[in-house]
């Protein structure tokens, strides 16, 4: 039976969180089972007695029941954390980009202290860690690379869940941040525009040491853009001008008023000010059959094309309603005699 896109894409998500669902509770069984055996053995066995490959295999026991514990708090905690702060940091994105930094600093955190106590001293710590780190360093250079550039890119805040950029080649929204990749909801490609294709991409994090990243929305979520018409010679440019400024002011006019002053004080440096529009302005240019005009605006990243295409069709009906302004095209005049 074909079902509905949209009971689809609801059913995936139902599953995806009922199998989450059964793999919590079948590791809290786990670590169940593990907790009432060790507390048997703490209650009924004399430790003095017990052979020293015994306690190695109880301190693993532990340390997995540590972890175990660890990773299921961790699950739960996360999914509070992220309804509770949502309001207050105003996207869902950015609750869980918190989080993400928050469990890790906990896993780095349990980690230290479980291996510190597995090695039993700092000084031997320092050996072992120097003596792993040489044979990481040479074995895994990729993923280290990868970890790498994961901690650039959130302590520099590159780059965030949520945010719209293009990394790699690949255009798209942020889904995930790990320290291995970063998943992006792709746009573009066989799209025009920034209409997403529906696919997932996942990029390595070490893709950032060697291709440029641009964050259409890092520090404020509005891109610039703008609308060109070829208008012929013989067309009344300044009625031409005039449609196309009125267009833009209609649909993103009031938009950019309101979101100047937030846009500027937004500006790395005060030079840049006198660059910034209140409203839509217009540009000129000559080109072999006509007058290139430009009307250029800023509005948010996410409707970019959306805005574009409202702008086109106002100039459009403007151009069509009026015989003065024609719109020039590629075309041949033949001049001559028949017969010539």
């Amino acid at each position: 039976m074909n079902y509905p896109i949209s009971y689809q894409v609801k059913k995936k998500e139902y599953e995806e969180e009922s199998r989450s669902g059964v793999v919590a509770v079948v590791i809290l069984v786990i670590l169940i089972c593990i907790i009432l055996m060790l507390e048997f053995e703490y209650r009924f066995i004399d430790f003095d007695s017990i052979p020293d490959d015994t306690q190695e295999l109880q301190e693993l026991l532990f340390m997995i029941v540590v972890v175990g514990m660890t990773w299921l708090v961790l699950l739960f905690l996360g999914r509070a954390f992220e309804q509770i702060t949502e309001p207050k940091m105003g996207s869902h994105a950015q609750a869980r980009s918190m989080w993400k930094l928050i469990s890790y600093a906990v896993w780095i955190l349990i980690l230290s202290v479980l291996f510190l106590g597995l090695i039993g001293s700092v000084s031997s710590l320092a050996i072992y860690i120097g003596l792993i780190g040489a044979a990481l360093t040479f074995v895994l250079q990729k993923p280290l690379l990868n970890i790498g550039a994961w901690a650039l890119v959130s302590y520099h805040r590159i780059y965030r869940i949520g945010d719209r950029i293009s990394i790699g080649g690949t255009k798209g929204y942020v889904l995930d941040i790990t320290t291995m990749y970063t998943e992006l909801r792709e746009f573009g490609e066989w799209m025009k525009g920034d209409t997403f294709t529906g696919r997932i991409i996942t990029v390595p994090n070490g893709v950032f040491f060697d291709q440029p990243v641009y964050n259409y929305t890092r520090d404020f979520p509005f891109v610039w853009d703008e609308v060109v018409n070829l208008v012929t010679y013989e067309s009344d440019i300044e009625v031409a001008k005039e449609y196309m400024l009125s267009a833009a002011k209609e649909v993103v006019g009031d938009l950019m008023k309101n979101n100047y002053e937030v846009y500027r004080r937004k500006l790395e440096i005060r030079d840049l000010e006198h660059l910034l529009l209140r409203e839509p302005e217009l540009r000129m240019e000559l080109a072999d059959s006509g007058v290139n005009i430009y009307v250029i605006y800023f509005c948010p990243a996410d409707t970019r094309r959306k805005i574009k295409a409202e702008i086109t069709e106002k100039i459009w009906t403007r151009f069509m309603a009026d015989p003065k302004v024609g719109i020039a095209y590629p075309h041949m005049h033949l001049i001559g005699k028949l017969g010539d």
